[in-house]
């Protein structure tokens, strides 16, 4: 959106004029001439006339003009994003003979009570059919594990071919019913794996390929037949070997058979139609960390927090210049890179509506050029002058175009509008289906949806621009690095550091007293660690995609003589153990929750650490203390950190005995402070605290 120029100052001279002339009986009531004919009115009115051009060179100026800085610079508003979301579709029967067609675009709205609705289209076709996931085991190459809950909602994970995997290991996925081969039908397994908390990274100018074209093992999907097994035709692997979250697309067999396989062998356990993604070859060193998958979802699709609109016609051209036209809904999803354009005009040629390009500006353009620009905040086209840029030719109902222009000629083919933060939305609340689809009996997003994110305000496209001012074209400070990674598009970064001449590290190495020891400088190499706005705010972690995205965006501006690297923190889980005494008159549960949320928000990645100073009086005891911007990275655990956690609650009286800290389940030394390198950041999940009364 267009940073708009604001009016900071109010103030005129009859206003300036009127409120000193109110003081004059308050300051010297000997003074009765108000009369304009009265010097003193004169000098009243010379200053207020002086006043009031200070005012407005000094208040409204210098903002305005930074404004207009920025808009030379084509520095505009973040525009907003839309939220994405995993859709499951339940059938009226789930013994259907074939399968059924969900098309792309299927809108489905969020349950809840806003006036405002909000909409997820489904973004490709979809066939369901009443097949659903009953069992998942595990092979490691010598035994096989069950998998109770093979579907959590609460972000756990579990490893499909063990913490280390080998050749022959295999995961086992059995369903009630097998799919319906008549027809050919595509299906989609959707598999989203949990990345890994300290390894993985992705290398500035040699991004990790995400294609699947070169996995690190060689894996096979076989069904269960009668006699064995058979391999299935896979259509596409968008999980690249089980390295990332995608949907694996395939074509099901008309043998598939139900069979008791592995641990489910009793007489008293069902038999299955068994699926299974098989290592049949480790590629040299295999996986860089083992895969660990949170939900495998059938009959499911993405959606997005957006609706389509499409043949809208915007207006009539007047053959004047620099038209503009306003579409109906707006903001506006910007379009692909490879689509040219979306607005269609007819000039009355006979050739009908034709495309015109779509471009940023009109400079370079001339009165030929049949280009516009579209302001994706405001929904607004704009046509050239007829010098730059060419001026739509109007259209009359008589054909003889000498009357005023009446026929809607200028229309949009297709757009999309949406996105906000109102999209994120919990588990099980997308699920009124908006469009009609046969057979289909209800929808759900099995999981939350995430992602969205309102338009930036103009305060923090002011606070980021001197940093992107300062980093245009190039990185070479680590707060350069820092800055682009937090710029980087659709990567919604939260925070990051850079650390120079270190290369990415994933164990921490400590001398025999616990200090850190470094690996010896590497010249020329930087890391930059990057925490996203994940849906875990205890530990949120940048899968693949974010990496590779944020090492795309930082490759740019690197130097060519520096070496980069994208990377996650090495996440330190800290439980606080402590016996607190609370006072007499005190509510011991509301204390104890009170003191194990102070916890959990200090020792966090995103809003941990110690809080920016605090203007004396600004905060009253009922209001809770300010939060920090986040632990450091590498900064030191104090123990007297804790203690003052603990103690600056309401209603605690002491802490009996001492404190205990343990990091990642192992108890560190009493009353020692504990000191982490630069890759490490902490977060925590529950703290044991024992609050009693005194006896």
């Amino acid at each position: 959106m267009p940073l708009q120029v604001t009016n900071l100052d109010d103030l005129t001279f009859d206003s300036l004029k009127v409120e000193l002339r109110r003081r004059i009986p308050a300051y010297t009531p000997e003074w009765t001439d108000f009369n304009e004919s009265d010097p003193g009115i004169a000098l009243i009115e010379l200053f207020a006339w002086l006043a009031d051009i200070l005012v407005y060179r000094i208040n409204k100026i210098p903002d305005n003009a930074y404004i207009k800085f920025l808009q030379l610079l084509s520095i505009q508003l973040n525009l907003p994003v839309p939220a994405g979301a995993y859709l499951t579709f339940a059938l009226v029967s789930k013994d259907l003979p074939n399968a059924v067609p969900v098309p792309g675009g299927t809108q489905v709205g969020l349950s809840s009570s806003s006036s405002t609705p909000v909409i997820f289209e489904t973004t490709d076709n979809l066939y369901a059919c009443g097949a659903s996931l009953a069992a998942v085991q595990t092979f490691d190459g010598a035994r096989y594990s069950v998998i109770t809950n093979f579907n959590p909602t609460d972000g756990s994970s579990w490893y499909p071919f063990s913490k280390a995997p080998q050749a022959g290991a295999a995961v086992y996925l059995g369903f009630d019913r097998a799919f319906p081969s008549l027809g050919g039908f595509q299906f989609p397994l959707t598999i989203l794996l949990s990345t890994p908390a300290v390894t993985g990274s992705a290398q500035g100018a040699a991004v990790p390929n995400l294609s699947g074209s070169n996995p690190p093992i060689l894996g096979i999907l076989e069904y269960s037949t009668a006699s064995g097994w058979s391999p299935i035709t896979v259509v596409s692997d968008g999980t690249a070997a089980l390295t990332q979250s995608g949907v694996i697309q395939f074509t099901a067999p008309s043998d598939w058979a139900a069979v008791q396989y592995g641990a489910l062998r009793k007489s008293s356990d069902p038999a299955f139609f068994w699926m299974r993604y098989r290592i049949e070859q480790l590629l040299g060193p295999g996986y860089q960390s083992p895969p660990q998958i949170t939900n495998v979802l059938c009959n499911t699709i993405s959606a997005r927090n957006v609706v389509t609109v499409q043949g809208e016609l915007l207006g009539a051209s007047n053959g004047l210049p620099n038209q503009t036209f306003q579409l109906s809904n707006f903001p506006v999803i910007p379009i692909p890179a490879n689509v040219a354009g979306i607005v269609e005009v007819d000039e009355g040629d006979g050739n009908g509506f034709t495309l015109w390009t779509q471009v940023t500006d009109f400079a370079g353009y001339d009165r030929n050029s049949k280009v516009y620009t579209l302001d994706y905040s405001t929904g607004t086209v704009t046509f050239g002058d007829g010098v730059a840029g060419a001026i739509p030719h109007f259209l009359s109902s008589d054909g003889s175009n000498l009357e005023p222009a009446d026929v809607p000629n200028v229309r949009v083919t297709q757009y999309q509008w949406g996105g906000g933060a109102a999209g994120n939305a919990g588990a099980n609340s997308i699920t009124s289906l908006i469009d009609s689809v046969p057979f289909v009996a209800s929808v759900t997003n099995m999981l939350p949806s995430s992602g969205g994110a309102d338009e930036e305000t103009l305060s923090d496209a002011e606070d980021r621009a001197p940093e992107q001012i300062r980093t245009l074209s190039r990185a070479v400070t680590p707060e350069d690095f820092v800055a682009l990674a937090l710029r980087t598009p659709g990567g919604h970064i939260k925070r990051a550091t850079a650390i120079p001449l270190q290369r990415p590290i994933t164990q921490v190495i400590r001398a025999a007293d616990g200090s850190v020891v470094l690996p010896p400088p590497a010249p020329g190499v930087v890391t930059v660690l990057v925490v996203p706005d994940g849906p875990d705010p205890q530990q949120p972690i940048a899968s693949d995609q974010t990496l590779a995205s944020v090492a795309q965006c930082l490759d740019k501006f690197r130097l060519v003589t520096c070496e980069l690297y994208v990377s996650r923190p090495i996440y330190r889980r800290v439980e606080i153990q402590a016996r607190v005494i609370v006072q007499p008159s005190a509510n011991s549960g509301e204390v104890q929750t009170a003191i194990e949320t102070a916890l959990l928000n200090f020792y966090n990645p995103l809003i941990g650490g110690q809080p920016p100073p605090v203007p004396p009086g600004a905060t009253s005891a009922s209001t809770p203390p300010p939060q920090g911007t986040g632990w450091p990275f590498g900064g030191t655990i104090f123990v007297s950190e804790a203690y003052r956690q603990i103690l600056q609650v309401p209603g605690v009286q002491y802490i009996q005995g001492t404190i205990q800290i343990y990091l990642d389940g192992t108890l560190q030394p009493k009353d020692q402070d504990i000191s982490l390198q630069p890759f490490e950041l902490v977060y925590s999940t529950n703290h044991t605290l024992d609050v009693s009364y005194p006896t």
